[in-house]
């Protein structure tokens, strides 16, 4: 299983892309665009599986980042995998955006409250701490206003977003010492997931799920949604 090579497919946050993992990184590529993830990806894969000479059939696994995040983001890898599983049926490991973060500090020996972005003064968060190679959930994840946070936050904490200039100035007011910033930016990238679900795997700590079975970790409902909620 630790020699199991990995798909990975990330499109929750600012950035989408694909890697190959097999015990080490192989490859990946990130990409920022205003165009569909979809048509983009499904270019980028050939690529990348021509250019490492590894035949799709060869993968073992597919890994998806399943939010919170970007609702269309989501839906557009969702479809690529679901659209690879066609072809070539893998089990599946989806993990939250949530803990792809945790992996921009990976081993910290402080614990890492992760945010992403839920619009309307509300974050998605969640708190945890690497323990032997293996996340242990201090907070589990939620859709909570952010003036909560301070709340939750009592001992000295690392802080992970690709927002996090967004509400910088409050956590810094609100939670003093407690608050401790990243020294470099965080992102959601392919190459961050596929280790991610290695790890996983090495420690037996994943559930496998179908394609055709998995799904979005949304948190909190879209924006369409909540308007149709009302007018009904």
């Amino acid at each position: 299983m630790e020699d199991a090579l990995i798909l990975a497919i990330e499109t929750s946050g600012k950035t989408g892309g694909i890697a190959l993992f097999q015990n080490k990184l192989l490859g990946s590529i990130s990409l920022i665009s205003f165009q569909s993830y979809s048509k983009i990806l499904f270019k980028t894969l050939p690529y990348l599986l021509e250019l490492l000479q590894i035949p799709l059939e060869k993968i073992d696994y597919y890994a998806i980042d399943i939010g919170p995040g970007s609702f269309t983001g989501l839906r557009i890898g969702f479809s690529v995998l679901k659209a690879l599983n066609m072809v070539h049926p893998r089990p599946v490991i989806g993990i939250s955006s949530l803990e792809v973060l945790t992996m921009n500090y990976f081993k910290s020996n402080i614990p890492l409250a992760c945010l992403v972005d839920a619009y309307t003064k509300e974050v998605f968060f969640a708190n945890y701490k690497w323990k032997e190679d293996k996340l242990e959930v201090l907070y589990p994840p939620k859709c909570i206003p952010y003036k909560e946070i301070p709340q939750i936050i009592k001992e000295k904490t690392l802080f992970l977003s690709e927002n996090l200039e967004k509400w910088d100035k409050y956590l810094e007011k609100n939670l003093n010492t407690f608050y401790i910033k990243p020294k470099i930016p965080c992102d959601l990238n392919p190459a961050k997931l596929a280790k991610l679900a290695y790890l996983k795997l090495k420690k037996h700590s994943v559930e496998f799920q179908k394609a055709e079975d998995i799904l979005p970790f949304y948190l909190k409902a879209s924006e369409a949604e909540r308007k149709f909620s009302k007018i009904k």
